[in-house]
């Protein structure tokens, strides 16, 4: 197992579920969200200090557009989050997406979302859950279906592969990546990951996995698709994680107190923010 060089525990907020880490250059701040608390948590590194923004509904992943505006996905879909916490459309809302969870903006400009089946939320016996991918002019295309719970999504480092996770499965797959059209392939190849939650990728081109009851990161290897190595994290329940800060070489850990065994678990629900050897890149924007 590999050692984390711990920088901060962000203890200031124990969330039921800290998801959706997500760097923004702009404001030198580190966005999460606090999952099923209705809550908007981000981390300012210039003043060391911690704002919570109470929503009256909560989101699962964020995104940024050119204007620095905050998308949100939640249960309704994918919107513009106003200052005023109403909610604007992205897509035409004739467009149904529902039970929305993990998001990125990809190397295309276009936000991917995947959201989660109605077996998953209790709601049907419908294993429905698909991959969305948002063109910057509202355009709206399934790439994915048939998913149970549509998560974790990263691009490598050349922008040719895209790696999606349904994590029911407990399988990372890889795809073939047009960046032209956001079109993608299966290219056969796949990882068994157990726990496997959200991910990112270092510039060294291994994703960064945060497994779910594991207590650790699982570092994969993308040229063998192969786990290279374990990284013990100081909470059992590590939900997603993503590269921020200046020089993007601090590894932010979002984790989940949600069932937690808070005796054996101290740091459930906190965020733990480590120095890492190698770096992130900066993530990309919706460009509405």
């Amino acid at each position: 197992m590999g050692k984390l060089d711990i920088i901060k525990i962000i203890s200031e907020k124990r969330c039921i579920i800290g998801e959706g880490p997500i760097w923004n250059e702009c404001e030198n701040t580190l966005y999460f969200t606090n999952g099923m608390g209705g809550e908007i948590c981000s981390y300012n590194f210039t003043n060391d200090k911690l704002s919570v923004r109470p929503l009256p509904f909560s989101v699962s992943a964020f995104a940024f557009d050119k204007q620095n505006r905050l998308i949100v996905s939640n249960v309704n879909g994918v919107h513009f989050l106003n200052s005023d916490n109403t909610l604007s459309p992205i897509y035409d809302q004739n467009t149904k997406i529902e039970y929305a969870n993990d998001m990125k903006v990809g190397p295309d400009g276009a936000i991917y979302v995947g959201t989660q089946s109605g077996k998953r939320k209790g709601v049907s016996d419908k294993v429905d859950g698909k991959l969305y991918r948002i063109a910057p002019s509202g355009e709206v295309e399934i790439l994915l279906d048939n998913l149970i719970l549509s998560n974790g999504m990263e691009w490598s480092i050349d922008e040719k592969k895209f790696y999606h996770t349904d994590s029911d499965t407990r399988i990372i797959k890889e795809y073939d990546f047009d960046r032209s059209t956001g079109k993608i392939s299966y290219t056969g190849r796949e990882v068994y990951i157990r726990g496997v939650d959200g991910f990112t990728i270092g510039q060294d081109n291994n994703l960064y996995v945060a497994c779910w009851g594991q207590g650790h990161i699982a570092v994969i290897d993308t040229q063998t698709l192969q786990i290279k190595e374990f990284i013990d994290v100081p909470c059992r329940i590590p939900a997603s994680c993503g590269f921020c800060g200046k020089d993007m070489g601090v590894l932010a850990i979002t984790t989940a107190s949600y069932h937690a065994d808070m005796d054996n678990d101290k740091n459930a629900g906190f965020t733990v923010l480590a120095k890492m050897q190698i770096k992130g890149r900066l993530p990309y924007i919706f460009a509405k």
